[in-house]
């Protein structure tokens, strides 16, 4: 008996922890851009990579990186995006001999509600802002080595 009264109070707490202001006006968190993710994965050294970018800048990596993007770095990126007309592009450029350690990039990108993936590879025939897309996304997450 002494237990389920015991959960009953933490059950209450809990619940009172979660009320809104006391004014009651809803808050939110307004997310101010684009976010994405990028997959490498091949080449000589077997690279196997995921970088992901939340709408309100922040970068999460391997090996538990977290990091977070400048505005600059915003402004460059969303500028890569629409240089790209990323969401018009194909879902994939991919060569018929997709041999030998070249890079395969993944890359998904959401804005406005909408969500678009390309896949490509390293020699494939893509155009070329999207590499270009794929380098600056990659410049904007990757920490500094």
């Amino acid at each position: 008996m002494r237990r389920i009264a015991t959960a009953l109070v933490l059950l209450v707490l809990l619940l009172a922890a979660c009320g809104g202001d006391a004014s009651g006006t809803p808050t939110t968190t307004a997310a101010t851009g684009s976010r994405g993710t990028i997959h490498i994965s091949g080449g000589i050294a077997g690279i196997d990579e995921t970088w992901m970018l939340a709408a309100d800048g922040t970068v999460l990596g391997p090996e538990e990186y977290l990091g977070a993007m400048t505005s600059d770095d915003r402004a460059r990126l969303e500028a890569a995006i629409d240089a790209a007309g990323f969401f018009d592009l194909d879902s994939e450029y991919l060569p018929d001999d997709q041999c030998c350690d070249r890079f395969l990039y993944e890359l998904t990108v959401t804005r406005g509600g909408v969500t678009h993936s390309v896949t490509t590879l390293d020699g494939a025939d893509a155009p070329e802002a999207l590499f270009l897309l794929i380098n600056t996304f990659l410049e904007v997450v990757r920490p500094e080595l």
